[in-house]
């Protein structure tokens, strides 16, 4: 072999180094992105299953331990800020058994605007006293 032909060899391998090198880089930039991602949507996930639980223990809990009462409640639990609001079901026509009241509770993180979660239920109040 010559000198000529061994410096061009030499080359070519430098450049297929650095090709290797640049598509391992990328690949491992994809794989990073990949699980960062699903690390977001997990974090979201969780979130929204916290939101759910707070949210649904506040809507068992109206009529007993909170006033079946047109009106807003707002409270923190478990890191997450929840508002209850109660009001009239429209178009609703109070019957013997009491009047219809819809009553809405949202959960949202103290940083965000945007509610994680946002449950509405119906109830009947029992009595005059309700009303």
């Amino acid at each position: 072999m010559t000198t000529a032909t061994r410096r061009s060899e030499d080359g070519s391998v430098l450049i297929e180094a650095l090709i290797a090198a640049a598509l391992v880089a990328m690949i491992l930039l994809a794989t990073f992105q990949v699980l960062s991602d699903s690390a977001r949507r997990r974090e979201r996930v969780l979130a929204q299953r916290d939101a759910v639980a707070i949210a649904r223990a506040r809507l068992e809990a109206v009529g007993s331990a909170l006033p079946l009462t047109p009106g807003r409640i707002e409270g923190v639990e478990g890191g997450y800020h929840w508002s209850l609001v109660i009001t009239p079901c429209s178009g609703d026509v109070r019957s013997r058994a009491g009047e219809l009241r819809c009553a809405t509770v949202t959960v949202r993180k103290p940083d965000q605007t945007a509610p994680l979660v946002s449950l509405t239920t119906r109830r009947v109040t029992g009595n005059a006293r309700d009303a």
